[in-house]
């Protein structure tokens, strides 16, 4: 038998999947031909195929030492220490390896990867480019580089990677996952919900598709259809933690009785996957509270926050920081130096869970109004300049009215006017009146204890919320928020419009007008019923938008007194004056 049989052998049982039998061809290759380091990158290979991640690393690094030129063996160990979750010591293999051979496509691609598990996005979006620059048809990097950029918050851009993706595979499904939920954020719900469906028809058993599908359907409105995905899912995966913690949501009740079982034996397999075992604590502190168990409830929540924060942590002194730097900016109030736009901005905003949603929602029903829901580009363009202390002069405003509007999903012709419902926007509310002097700011004010409940009880996406998951992180975060809230109604008194939810759920009418009257628009009866809203909603309220008004959590925080009590006793009463006690 010649050297190139075993490894033509090999390679082909590889291509089959057949890792077991690729494995026992390779091994007495290795013995017979010490010296050839393809025997031993292929038993790497095939270590990887059976999950033995660990094991492949040594048999890569043999090839390494044996040909230390071995591109193949590099990219493949490369890869091995992304999926182990080792993307620093991935990263300096694989900056030698781009050094070396600048033109290596593939480097460059895992590079990205690297850098993106590390959390540095901008670097990982110029390193896909880079690849895209040297291999233009491959569809699996524009698909990349797609989903940096919607993290980055370039929505525009990151549809035109995925679309060139799928015009080079068309029935690739994790694009067609990863397009669906820009879509949503353009407000294309339809084309949204299309590209998840397809997927689904593509792969029934791709989770992540169905998931997708299920979300879209939260998010329109339509809780029949999600629930029928969730279970599917669950036929499929009968442990999956975000389904079940999705269903326990969605489900009455009695339905839910069922679910409890599946979420505790999913309990105690999970081992310590920290977002999954969170994801089962949620679900099954959702079904003790259908069942007015109160004491359950907080138990189970206290175990999903502490793995949350375990993932991620608050950093209070950072947060104060960036407090403080962001008023260290306006000694006097904003110059209004941007330019008057046609269409008026309005900022609904305050803590998240006060009551933002509904705001937007009846704004959104009046005829004149485009609701955008929760658009990040605020805060992307403006916290890293905050950060760097760089100034906000003339050329700065016109770089940002320029990504702003690339950013924004496009707005239908002959509207006044269009929502921006991101609530943490409230501190940024000098910039966005440095460059929108026409802008309205709708702050919804509401009990604080009331928001932590609903923070507790909430289990939310991304870093941006990192401090509900520590009740006494979340008194600190609060606290800020006041301060700064207290400082912008110093800076422009009379140009914040502050809508309490309490009054807003006690009287839609009433706040409905107000909120007409502030943003200069003619009031619409439609917006006294934003329960009746076809519109898609992305965020936690999705299904509470559409219950009519009502006041059941209006007080709620009583009931759960003694498992508040950290952030309660966090609260500065000289920033919280008139709380009850």
């Amino acid at each position: 038998m010649t050297q190139n049989a075993p490894f033509t052998t090999a390679q082909t049982q590889l291509m089959r999947a057949e890792y077991k039998a690729a494995l026992k061809t390779v091994k007495p290759a290795m013995a017979r031909y010490p010296k050839d380091p393809r025997f031993a990158n292929l038993a790497g290979l095939a270590m990887c195929g059976l999950g033995q991640q660990r094991a492949a690393i040594a048999m890569f690094q043999k090839a390494i030492r044996l040909d230390p030129k071995f591109v193949d063996a590099q990219r493949n160990m490369a890869q091995t220490l992304i999926l182990l979750d080792m993307p620093e010591k991935a990263l300096k293999l694989l900056e030698r390896m781009v050094t070396n051979t600048p033109g290596d496509e593939g480097a460059h691609y895992l590079q990205a990867q690297a850098l993106a598990n590390l959390g540095q996005t901008e670097a990982a979006e110029a390193a896909a480019t880079r690849a895209i620059d040297l291999a233009p048809r491959q569809p699996r990097t524009f698909n990349l580089r797609g989903v940096l950029r919607t993290t980055l918050g370039l929505t525009d851009l990151a549809l035109e990677d995925f679309e060139a993706a799928l015009a080079l595979d068309p029935n690739n499904v994790d694009t067609l996952v990863n397009i669906s939920l820009p879509l949503a954020r353009q407000t294309r719900y339809d084309a949204a919900q299309d590209a998840a469906r397809r997927a689904v028809r593509l792969a029934p058993a791709h989770i992540g598709a169905r998931m997708r599908l299920a979300a879209s359907y939260v998010e329109t409105g339509d809780p029949a259809a999600a629930l029928d995905e969730y279970r599917q899912i669950l036929t499929l995966e009968p442990q999956n933690s975000e389904a079940i913690e999705q269903l326990a949501t969605l489900q009455s009740r009695e339905e839910n009785a069922a679910l409890s079982k599946a979420a505790r034996a999913a309990l105690k397999h999970v081992g310590t996957r920290h977002q999954d075992r969170a994801s089962l604590n949620f679900a099954l502190a959702r079904i003790a509270q259908q069942a007015g168990d109160t004491g359950t409830e907080a138990r189970y929540l206290n175990d999903a926050n502490r793995d949350m924060a375990r993932v991620l942590p608050y950093d209070a002194i950072r947060d104060s920081a960036l407090n403080r730097a962001i008023m260290d900016r306006f000694a006097a109030p904003p110059a209004e130096t941007g330019a008057k736009q046609p269409i008026r901005p309005i900022y609904v905003l305050g803590l998240p869970r006060s009551g933002t949603t509904l705001a937007e929602t009846m704004l959104g029903a009046h005829p004149d109004v485009q609701a955008l829901g929760e658009q990040i580009t605020a805060g992307r363009l403006l916290y890293p300049l905050i950060e760097a202390g760089t100034p906000f002069g003339a050329d700065e405003i016109a770089v940002y009215l320029d990504k702003e509007q690339r950013m924004r999903p496009a707005l239908p012709e002959g509207i006044a006017a269009y929502t921006d419902k991101m609530p943490e926007n409230y501190r940024l509310i000098g910039f966005l009146k440095t460059v929108h002097p026409e802008a309205r700011f709708v702050h919804l004010r509401r009990d604080p204890r009331d928001v932590a409940l609903s923070m507790w009880r909430g289990h939310f996406s991304g870093r941006a919320l990192n401090y509900t998951y520590d009740l006494r992180a979340m008194a600190h975060r609060f606290n800020l928020y006041a301060e700064i809230m207290a400082f912008w109604h110093r800076l422009l008194p009379g140009q914040i419009l502050d809508l309490s939810y309490e009054d807003m759920t006690a009287d839609p009418e009433a706040a409905s007008r107000t909120l007409a009257s502030y943003c200069g628009l003619d009031w619409a009866a439609q917006m006294a019923r934003p329960e009746q809203t076809e519109a898609a909603v992305l965020t936690l309220s999705a299904g509470q938008v559409r219950q009519p008004v009502h006041r059941k959590s209006v007080g709620r925080w009583r009931e759960h007194e003694a498992a508040l009590a950290p952030f309660i006793a966090g609260l500065d009463p000289a920033l919280w004056p008139g709380l009850e006690r």
